[in-house]
């Protein structure tokens, strides 16, 4: 049995449950996004790549996001506190970063915001997709990945003691890879060991979440502490999702506030707006997986700010959640999927 066994651990040290409250599972408060940045091939764009983000690029740069790399870099901690305040505001308490190592994992800033702004900030542990990966991936071993994971959850990354309170976010592609396989392997590893909580990002392509499903099971994860991230960006039919669901794992729709339906990293694919999310997660709510679901925005652009005139991560709480009173959810119901569901996903098994 976990000594964290029925807690939830911050970066400033683990809370019960129910001292959560109104909890986003899912952001970046700070990133470095560099590795999805896609130079556009038109001359004329080029030069928009370069530019800082501001009022003259910001159609452009919110219909082509990973095409302009100011946009994919949330580095400066002030701006980071001063918009997560506004979720505070809004009556949240919790913030989940799931930003993996490689890609900007910045422990003490995280405890630094979280003591500036009175939030509980939970922390990742892990590795996000292949093109992210340390140049050794390749020679490291599950055994290898499972004990950096581990230590990170029970004594705290490298020298900072400040200790993940989740596995991921887990990255995976489609087709997926050999190392990204090997990294959700070490990850169930750590979860078996630790009680952790398991989140996993799925390859753009309808089967990769199930396929994940499969690999955690095999290797004697517990579905029932595995979060599947952007399901809305990944699988566009709701039946096919409540199919999913019978796995039992938690069903994250996490991209509330990006209301443009080209997505670059899929261009086949057309993203829905939060009308479409909301008449999913309502959908799901009447076909009995209720306690299943999870909500967040995924924030990790500069145009998904307010200072960059993005929606915020105050964002559900303010234009989320009347709208789906509105569609005749209760407080009951609104109380369970940002309160009640994110206090047993996160707590320790």
């Amino acid at each position: 049995m976990s000594a964290l066994e029925g807690q939830v651990q911050t970066v400033l040290g683990t809370v019960g449950p129910d001292a959560l409250g109104i909890t986003l599972p899912h952001e970046h408060l700070l990133i470095d996004f560099t590795v999805m940045f896609a130079e556009p091939a038109a001359a004329s764009d080029k030069g928009r790549a370069w530019e800082p983000v501001s009022l003259a690029n910001l159609g452009w740069v919110r219909q082509n996001f990973n095409a302009n790399l100011d946009n994919l870099r949330l580095l400066d901690e002030q701006v980071a506190q001063d918009e997560i305040l506004l979720f505070k505001r809004a009556g949240g308490r919790t913030v989940v970063d799931p930003t993996p190592k490689t890609i900007g994992r910045d422990p003490q800033a995280l405890a630094r915001i979280a003591r500036a702004t009175g939030l509980n900030v939970v922390m990742g542990t892990g590795y996000y997709v292949d093109a992210s990966h340390p140049p050794d991936m390749g020679r490291r071993s599950v055994d290898d990945l499972a004990r950096e994971m581990i230590a990170d959850v029970t004594s705290g990354v490298g020298d900072t003691g400040i200790r993940a309170g989740l596995l991921g976010e887990i990255g995976t592609t489609y087709p997926w890879t050999e190392n990204e396989r090997k990294v959700l392997r070490a990850a169930v590893v750590t979860q078996r060991e630790t009680g952790a909580p398991l989140m996993v990002h799925p390859g753009r392509h309808p089967d990769m979440p199930m396929q994940l499903v499969e690999l955690v099971r095999k290797e004697g994860g517990d579905l029932r502490r595995t979060i599947m991230c952007h399901i809305c960006r990944t699988i566009s039919d709701v039946r096919a999702v409540i199919d999913l669901a019978q796995a039992g794992i938690w069903l994250e729709y996490d991209l509330f506030g990006m209301e443009n339906s080209f997505y670059p990293y899929n261009p086949s694919f057309d993203m829905p707006n939060d009308g479409g999310r909301m008449a999913h997660v309502l959908a799901l709510i009447a076909a009995g997986h209720r306690d299943q679901i999870l909500l967040s925005h995924d924030i990790a652009y500069k145009t998904s700010l307010v200072k960059y005139g993005g929606y915020g991560y105050h964002h559900l709480l303010v234009n989320v959640v009347p709208r789906l009173r509105a569609k005749g959810l209760d407080d009951a119901g609104l109380a369970r999927l940002l309160v009640e569901n994110p206090a047993r996903a996160f707590a320790f098994a």
